[in-house]
């Protein structure tokens, strides 16, 4: 297998914690960072390693050589910045939520599919296995009508 080369969008704490996750995977390479000043971004590549730092996400976005991009800025700008990487045919994973409204992930999900690419929030749950079951078994209840969630640890 090839070796992924993955951009981080935005320097903050859960930048840093997905920087530090990525440092243990295998065959990932943690390869850019863009943030809003090249000060931050030169901090961040710095700390973890990073071959390429880019003082604006445009430049982050236009690299050739990023093959996913993992979007860490307030919820607040995920639409435009996915929207940015989308656009420039990278993988995107975004963390939640992924934009506010249904209109704006429909214009993501079309502009992910029109580039060929993988566009998906990064939301653990449905990944696991205790998710999978319940999905499995929700028939069995019966009509979902409604459903509360709460997301604790």
């Amino acid at each position: 297998m090839e070796t992924m080369k993955m951009g981080i969008l935005g320097s903050g704490g859960i930048a840093h914690t997905m920087a530090n996750t990525v440092k243990e995977m295998k065959d990932v390479e943690l390869y850019a960072v863009g943030s809003r000043t090249l000060e931050n971004a030169e901090k961040f590549a710095a700390e973890f390693g990073i071959s390429k730092a880019y003082g604006s996400y445009e430049e982050l976005a236009a690299d050739p050589e990023v093959d996913l991009v993992y979007v860490a800025t307030p919820h607040s700008h995920h639409y435009p910045h996915v929207k940015l990487l989308l656009e420039h045919g990278k993988h995107v994973l975004c963390e939640k939520p992924v934009c506010s409204n249904r209109e704006e992930l429909d214009i993501l999900i079309k502009a992910a599919k029109e580039q060929g690419v993988v566009f998906m929030e990064a939301m653990k749950n449905v990944h696991s296995p205790g998710f999978h079951a319940m999905m499995d078994n929700l028939y069995k209840i019966g009509t979902v009508r409604r459903a509360t969630i709460q997301y604790c640890q």
